[in-house]
């Protein structure tokens, strides 16, 4: 820190040693820009490197007693928030959908975020995520690369798909259900020189991309055998329709389940809560609330399917929602709530899957 920077502080800390700090930071990856209120809701800002070591040194070096460090979740993880929390300090890591927006659009940089978040921490206005232990975080992290794969190998075959449009040849019928055929018979596809080197690229790299993603779901199945993984998967997979991809990817994104205390909690945090709106005596659900887990969201609702046609339960459960909602796609959004909680309990009370639990939760 600058001279100037620390006498500056020094001279705002001045008389109120023994009161109550908040700090607000506002994250990039080269820079921090920081905020120091004091109780009487006066503001101090500064920039400084981003390194959390540092600003944990900075703020030992205030010698003020520091309620909370708030700071938005993002791009840059989870390091600064362990380091202060090491340090002792209490840090509020805020979902950026859950913090509070002012109704007209004004003013914005770092120096008023940094400020908004202290405000917001001072007075209680800001919940913290959930943050993964580095092993929660790592397992996820190899979930998310098996996720990223999933869709891009789908990408090389849309293109493989397009460029037999492009070049008006008649795709084969076996590419309508990919498999070991399909590449075969892609390769016997007469084309001009230059447009099969096209397709041969093509097909090396669809070729590649479905080895990557062997390998990565070895080492997934791999990383979740632990004892406590690994039963937690078992009890998942014991829904009909819940295969091996949907009980890991919920188990490692729903980190900690435990943390949730109710139903509503878990449906929430999927994205699977339904948007209420009521005006007077009037009340409707609608869409679903726009933020959570998008990809575990997708994966359940595919799962619901599955587990409606495997399960009576599940199908008398989707046969009563088509009849009061009138439309598949919602009755099915709403069977996949149910699934979701019904493997957060399975996984919370450690136990396999009944048809007649199901319909106690």
């Amino acid at each position: 820190m600058e001279g100037a920077n620390l006498s500056r502080i020094s001279s705002f800390v001045l008389g109120f040693e023994k009161r109550r700090f908040w700090i607000g930071v506002d994250v990039h990856k080269n820079s921090y820009s920081i905020a120091l209120r004091r109780s009487d809701n006066a503001h101090l800002t500064w920039t400084s490197p981003a390194s959390p070591k540092l600003l944990v040194d900075q703020v030992r070096r205030f010698g003020i007693d520091v309620s909370t460090v708030a700071y938005e979740a993002g791009p840059t993880g989870f390091t600064l928030v362990r380091e202060l929390k090491s340090a002792g300090l209490n840090v509020i890591v805020a979902a950026p959908s859950r913090i509070p927006r002012p109704v007209r659009a004004g003013a914005k940089c770092d120096r008023l975020d940094c400020i908004k978040l202290s405000d917001y921490a001072a007075r209680g206005m800001l919940k913290s995520i959930a943050v993964p232990s580095i092993d929660e975080e790592a397992r996820r992290a190899l979930l998310r690369r098996r996720h990223a794969l999933v869709d891009s190998t789908r990408r090389c075959k849309q293109r493989i798909k397009s460029q037999l449009l492009y070049m008006g040849v008649k795709a084969p019928k076996e590419i309508t259900h990919w498999s070991k055929a399909s590449a075969r018979a892609l390769k016997k596809v007469p084309m001009r020189p230059c447009a099969r080197l096209v397709m041969d690229s093509l097909l090396r790299e669809l070729d590649f991309l479905n080895s990557e993603l062997r390998q990565v779901e070895r080492e997934l199945f791999r990383a979740v055998k632990d004892r406590v993984s690994g039963s937690s998967i078992s009890y998942l997979k014991s829904v009909p329709g819940v295969g091996p991809i949907v009980a890991t990817s919920f188990a490692l994104e729903l980190f900690r389940p435990e943390r949730f205390t109710k139903a509503d909690q878990v449906s929430s945090y999927l994205g699977l809560a339904p948007m209420v709106r009521q005006s007077g005596q009037s009340r409707s659900s609608g869409r679903l609330v726009p933020v959570g887990q998008s990809r575990l969201r997708s994966l359940l609702i595919e799962a619901a399917w599955s587990w409606k046609s495997k399960d009576p339960y599940a199908a008398a459960l989707y046969n009563r929602f088509v009849s009061r909602m009138g439309i598949a796609q919602k009755a099915i959004c709403a069977v996949a709530r149910k699934l979701a909680i019904i493997l957060w309990r399975l996984i919370v009370e450690k136990g396999f899957y009944r048809s007649q639990l199901a319909a106690t939760g």
